[in-house]
């Protein structure tokens, strides 16, 4: 179980150096060759690296305060769980979403798969349309950020 450990060791220091500490970069380090992101409440869908980066990024920008507080995190094999909770103030837009100034709680439980020590991919649930109802807004149609 060495592995496991070593892998959630990885994720629980992606949550601080890459989303806590800004370093966003750091991601390149962990994800491996054809890492796809699978986001459930959009089911049949899959990211790949550059996309995930780039919908994060523009998350982050819209909750440049955002803290992740990590509650639960282990590994078995070639997988690590995480449940994950992220507070922060929407202060910049969110794809068409402007500003709302409101804080969010939201809560994710996102499971990685690893090859040779890197992520190379993760399905993640959260509750989109509990962070919408905490901004006091409606999910936009088209939800892509």
């Amino acid at each position: 179980m060495v592995a496991s450990t070593q892998n959630a060791d990885l994720i629980r220091r992606l949550y601080e150096q890459a989303f806590d500490g800004g370093d966003l970069k750091f991601c390149d380090e962990v994800h491996g060759p054809g890492y796809r992101y699978h986001d459930t409440t959009a089911p049949d869908t899959a990211e790949d690296h550059a996309s995930y980066m780039a919908r994060t990024a523009a998350f982050m920008a819209a909750f440049p305060d955002a803290k992740v507080s990590v509650e639960d995190i282990f590994g078995c094999e070639d997988r690590v769980a995480g449940r994950v909770t992220m507070r922060g103030t929407h202060t910049h837009a969110l794809g068409d979403l402007q500003p709302t100034g409101r804080r969010v709680q939201l809560a994710s439980t996102i499971i990685y798969r690893f090859e040779e020590g890197r992520v190379v991919e993760e399905w993640e649930i959260f509750d989109k349309l509990g962070m919408y109802q905490q901004l006091g807004v409606a999910p936009p149609e088209s939800d892509v950020w």
